[in-house]
């Protein structure tokens, strides 16, 4: 079997040690048709959450850039603000409550109510 992937990723699974422990989970990337080394090309809000809802008490997430949904055209140094609408539609969709409780890639610097 290859290098990552989800059968890849699904061969380990953790046991959940403090199941009531906060858990900022500090980095994590969406990404659409990502064609470079891994064999999983889409990483949407329902996986995320699919991840978040394995028994840790995940409460907030850190998106990292993924160089991904950069717009098409325009300015060169504008194109990388579409990652960030995408990234803003992901954190919408969390915040709906629909997947769970996280608040997963929430673009706002107040604090978390």
């Amino acid at each position: 079997m290859p290098f990552g992937g989800k059968d890849w990723l699904a061969l380990t699974q953790e046991t959940t040690l403090e199941p009531d422990l906060p858990i900022c989970d500090p980095h994590h990337h969406f990404y659409f048709r990502r064609l470079d080394r891994i064999p999983y090309h889409n990483y949407f809000i329902e996986d995320l959450y699919t991840d978040l809802n394995s028994g840790h008490n995940v409460i907030s997430t850190v998106f990292v850039e993924a160089r991904a949904m950069y717009r098409p055209d325009g300015p060169v140094e504008m194109r990388p603000v579409g990652e960030v609408e995408f990234v803003q539609g992901m954190g919408a969709a969390g915040a709906t409550g629909f997947y769970g409780t996280a608040r997963a890639a929430r673009l706002s610097l107040d604090m978390p109510t």
